[in-house]
């Protein structure tokens, strides 16, 4: 039978020691007369939720078989290996034969896909109880016809990583990877498609091996290979269109309409010395979010509770924590993301505490600002640097402000103020610049209440 990615698909894995080494011995440019590389760039992306198959419908056992790597000749190294407390510079990753085992192990990566199937309803292949193989079965049940196979070419890589200890990490991961599933009975490939996922953890470090991070990074690329209707066609039998029909009904009415604003209660604009008069109110209106994948900051924007934080905070979860700087826990409902923005509006009941004002009005190079947020965690909540903003800078075709003002994981989600106490702006991390001083990055507020289709109303509009 012909393989349709026609791979080396099942190299020999190294154990969790042999992978340790295999990092540190291989994945570091120690070479005399190297440049340093900058920590890779992180793109934003989309993360969907995975299509359920129908329960009762009949469909083909599928499971992921191949699994292939790119490596391109001459490619500089992938991200940047960082340690310590505040993630200082250890050397470069790099993507070759050596050491893609040990980023992206087979087995680990072949685990979670069966387990986003099981997770989805899809079928799966069940293992057989039987200990003898008759004689009119030989050759049987080493190729099933009814079964699908999936193949993977990891095309792209890029990463950052920072070891927080020997099996404990932070940091984030971005795949691109190309998926094609093939019907033996067939012999051709009846679907194929790209997805790319990301993964981010800056606050909360992830316990095991070296590729904690670049395997959640695969999970978010495969579910969103779920996401894709054709996936469901081609596991279909036959490939059902009341079912396939119902689906894309399903997806279309949860999707909120273009023009579907939603508007929040907020305040009108800043005096002009408003911070300095108002530092200890403005202070109340930012709050610490516990996500799924640790904690960030967020800040409030309307009365009725609304909040806005990153989506790399909240991450895939539906609800949160929040926990206000008087110690005061809300839980709060994840309304909006917009994941290339990388932000999200979350509901909790009304907090008793001033929205801050928010500046929809670009704002000049040169300007004070001001972070407020919680640097390293709830410990140091409401922690307020200054800079300058320095810049707007266009990363992977999305706009972003640059400034000096000192920021630290944690800070995530939280905002940038003008010197009027005014929104301008959304911290975010991971962009690239970690570790260089005075590269820190923020979603402009305007871009983020524009993606996700908000309104702020005051008293004096409404």
């Amino acid at each position: 039978m012909v393989d349709p990615m026609n791979s080396d698909t099942h190299p020999k894995m190294p154990g969790p020691a042999l992978a340790h080494c295999l990092l540190f011995s291989l994945v570091l440019s120690t070479a005399a007369g190297v440049a340093q590389a900058a920590p890779a760039q992180i793109p934003a992306v989309e993360l969907k939720a995975a299509l359920h198959f129908p329960d009762g419908k009949p469909g083909r056992p599928t499971y992921l078989r191949t699994v292939k790597r790119r490596f391109d000749a001459g490619a500089g190294p992938i991200g940047e290996l960082q340690g310590g407390w505040f993630c200082g510079r250890r050397g470069d990753i790099q993507w070759n034969n050596k050491t893609s085992e040990a980023i992206l192990p087979n087995g680990q990566i072949t685990a979670r896909f069966k387990q986003l199937l099981q997770q989805a309803n899809f079928p799966v292949p069940t293992p057989s109880d039987a200990l003898f193989e008759e004689k009119a079965n030989v050759g049987a049940s080493k190729e099933r016809k009814d079964e699908l196979h999936v193949g993977v070419l990891i095309k792209e890589v890029s990463t950052n990583l920072c070891s927080k200890s020997t099996n404990s990490w932070t940091g984030e991961a971005y795949l691109k990877l190309f998926w094609q599933v093939f019907a033996p009975e067939q012999q051709k490939v009846v679907f194929e498609t790209t997805t790319e996922g990301r993964f981010h953890t800056a606050d909360k470090a992830l316990d095991g091996q070296v590729s904690a991070i670049p395997v959640e990074a695969f999970v978010a690329a495969a579910r969103n290979l779920l996401a894709e209707p054709g996936f469901l066609t081609a596991v279909s039998t036959p490939a059902d269109t009341t079912v396939l029909a119902g689906i894309a009904g399903a997806i279309a009415a949860s999707a909120p309409a273009d023009n579907a604003k939603l508007t929040i209660d907020g305040v009108a604009t800043a005096d002009n010395d408003a911070l300095s008069k108002n530092i200890t109110l403005l202070r109340t209106a930012v709050a610490t979010v516990f996500g799924d994948a640790g904690s960030g900051s967020g800040f409030f924007i309307g009365r009725s509770g609304w909040l806005l934080t990153n989506q790399h905070v909240v991450g895939s979860a539906k609800f949160v924590k929040v926990r206000l700087a008087t110690g005061r826990e809300l839980v709060g409902e994840v309304q909006r993301t917009a994941a290339l923005r990388d932000v999200a509006l979350v509901k909790t009941e009304p907090a008793g505490v001033p929205p801050m004002p928010i500046r929809l009005t670009d704002p000049a190079i040169g300007e004070d600002v001001y972070a407020l947020g919680s640097p390293l965690g709830d410990a140091f909540n409401t922690t307020l640097t200054r800079g300058i903003l320095s810049g707007v800078r266009e990363i992977s075709s999305q706009q972003y402000l640059q400034s000096d003002v000192a920021i630290l994981p944690g800070n995530s989600g939280g905002p940038l103020l003008d010197k009027s106490g005014q929104v301008i702006g959304i911290t975010v991390l991971g962009l690239g610049a970690k570790g260089i001083a005075g590269m820190n990055f923020f979603v402009p507020v305007s871009d983020a209440i524009g993606k996700l289709g908000l309104q702020i109303q005051t008293a004096a509009t409404r």
